[in-house]
C-alpha cells in the first residue's frame, strides 16, 4: 500500500549536552542502562562508581525539582557541556551472543522529528501504560531534558544512512559495560556528512523498538509545550524525541526471547495445542523447540515432572495475529487463565524471564507450576507487524543489547 501523502522521518542533527570526561572521569564510570531496567541494588551500585552517574538524574532518588538545579549545577561546573553546534553521534556495540557467535551493531543517535502514530511515520509494536508515562513526563517537565534515548528501526537494505556517517579513525569514548557489550563512540560535526545522513535517512518510517513510554513522553510534552505557546515560527527543539536508529537490515541487529513463568497451570490447559512429550532436560526441550518448523507456532512446556513441545498451526487475520505469543495468548492462556498476558502479569499469575535455565529452575523448584519456552520473533516479523499497524503481546521482544542512558542528552528548552 502506497500513501503518496506520506513524508517520513524527520532526522536532525543536535546541539548535545553531554559529559565531559576531562572533568567528570571516564564516561564508562557516568553511565547505565535505561531506567525501566534498574532495580534499587544496582541503581546504588552505578551511583557508587561516580558522584556525576546518570542515575542520580535519570532515576532520581531526589525530588524532581531538585533534579533540575543538579543538572545546572553540574553544567555550571563543567560536568555536563552543551555543544555549540549541531552533532550527531555514531554508536557500534560489539557483544557475544549465548551460541556463542560475534555481533556488532550499528546506531546513529540523532533527533526525529515528534508524529503520532497515526502519521505512521513513528511506529509503534507494544502498548504501553499510563503510569509510566504520567511519571516520566513529570520528571521532563522538571528538567526540561530528555535523557534518555529510544531506540528505533528504520529501513535501509543498502545500508545508505551507515555508509553516509563515514565513521573511522579512534572513538571518542569506549565502554565495556555490565554485560561484557563494548560501546565505541565517535561524534559527528562535520556538515557535509551530517547532511549526508539526513539525506540517506530522509522519507523512512522509524520502528520503536525499546522507549514506548519514553517516545510518548516526549510527544505529551511537545503537546504541552505547543498549547502553552502556540504554534510560533520554526522548529523547537521540544518538536522533536532524541533516539538511537539502527538498519532493521542491520547484521548485528538481535532480538533476544523472553520466557513466561506460570504461578497456575489448570488440568487441560494445553488442550486447544498439540502437546508432545520430549526428553526430561531443558537441553532436549530446547533442541525439540529449535527443530519445529517455522511455519508453524511453537513453545516449549515446562511442567513440575515433565516437559513437551507445544505447536500449533500459524493461523489469525494480521501478521500480529499469526505471532507465536499471539496464539499462545488466544489459544492457551486466555482459555485456561482467563486473560491475556498483560491481565496475567497484573494479576501476579505471569512472570518473565530471559534466561531460560531460570524459568526451568523455577518450575521444578516448585516456585512455579509451569513456564513456557519461546523462540525469538524475527525481526521481518516485527517489521510486518508495525506494518500492518499491529500491536504485539506484552514483552514479545527482547532486543539486545540496550542502549546506554548518559551518552548524550537532548535539553528541550531552546
Amino acid at each position: 500500500m502506497t500513501d503518496d501523502s506520506f513524508q517520513g522521518a524527520r532526522v536532525r542533527p543536535f546541539r548535545a549536552l553531554t559529559y565531559d570526561q576531562t572533568v567528570a572521569g571516564p564516561l564508562q564510570d557516568l553511565v547505565a542502562p535505561p531506567y525501566d531496567v534498574i532495580g534499587p541494588g544496582y541503581r546504588d551500585e552505578l551511583g557508587g562508581r561516580s558522584e556525576w552517574n546518570v542515575v542520580g538524574i535519570d532515576l532520581p532518588s531526589i525530588p524532581y525539582d531538585t533534579v533540575a538545579e543538579t543538572i545546572a549545577d553540574w553544567t555550571a561546573r563543567g560536568v555536563l557541556h552543551r555543544h555549540d553546534e549541531p552533532v550527531m553521534i555514531a554508536w557500534t556495540q560489539e557483544f557475544d551472543l549465548p551460541d556463542g557467535s560475534h555481533r556488532t551493531r550499528r546506531t546513529i543517535m540523532a533527533v526525529v522529528g515528534a508524529e503520532p502514530y497515526e502519521t505512521r511515520v513513528v511506529r509503534p509494536h507494544e502498548r504501553t501504560h499510563a503510569g509510566p508515562r504520567e511519571e516520566r513526563l513529570r520528571l521532563m517537565n522538571a528538567t526540561k531534558v530528555q535523557l534518555s534515548p529510544v531506540f528505533g528501526l528504520y529501513p535501509d537494505a543498502a545500508g545508505e544512512a551507515w555508509a553516509a556517517a563515514a565513521v573511522s579513525g579512534e572513538p571518542g569514548a569506549t565502554i565495556t559495560d555490565d554485560e561484557g557489550t563494548v560501546h565505541r563512540l565517535w561524534t559527528i560535526t562535520d556538515p557535509a556528512r551530517l547532511a549526508a545522513i539526513e539525506h540517506a535517512l530522509a522519507g523512512r518510517w522509524i520502528l520503536i523498538a525499546d522507549g514506548h513510554h519514553r517516545y510518548e513522553t516526549a510527544l505529551a510534552y511537545r503537546d504541552q509545550r505547543r498549547a502553552e505557546e502556540g504554534d510560533g515560527d520554526g522548529e523547537r527543539a521540544y518538536d522533536s524525541v532524541l533516539m538511537g536508529l539502527t538498519s532493521l537490515n542491520d547484521e548485528g541487529l538481535v532480538v533476544l526471547p523472553t520466557h513466561r513463568v506460570l504461578r497456575e497451570w489448570p488440568e487441560g490447559a494445553g488442550d486447544l495445542l498439540t502437546v508432545t512429550p520430549v526428553e526430561n532436560s531443558l537441553e532436549a526441550l530446547e533442541a525439540a523447540l529449535a527443530a519445529a518448523p517455522p511455519s508453524r507456532v511453537a513453545a516449549g512446556l515446562v511442567l513440575p515432572d515433565r516437559a513437551a513441545l507445544l505447536t500449533a498451526p500459524r493461523e489469525g487475520a494480521s501478521a500480529a495475529d499469526r505471532l507465536d505469543l499471539a496464539v499462545l495468548e488466544r489459544d492457551l492462556l486466555v482459555p485456561a487463565l482467563g486473560g491475556d498476558q498483560a491481565h496475567l502479569a497484573h494479576e501476579g499469575l505471569l512472570t518473565y524471564t530471559k534466561d531460560s535455565r531460570d524459568a526451568w529452575d523455577t518450575v521444578r523448584s516448585g516456585a512455579a507450576q509451569a513456564a513456557l519456552i519461546v523462540r525469538h520473533i524475527p525481526t521481518e516479523q516485527v517489521a510486518a507487524v508495525a506494518e500492518e499497524g499491529g500491536i504485539m503481546p506484552q514483552k514479545s521482544t527482547y532486543f539486545f543489547p540496550k542502549l546506554l542512558t548518559g551518552v548524550a542528552f537532548q535539553p528541550l528548552a531552546d
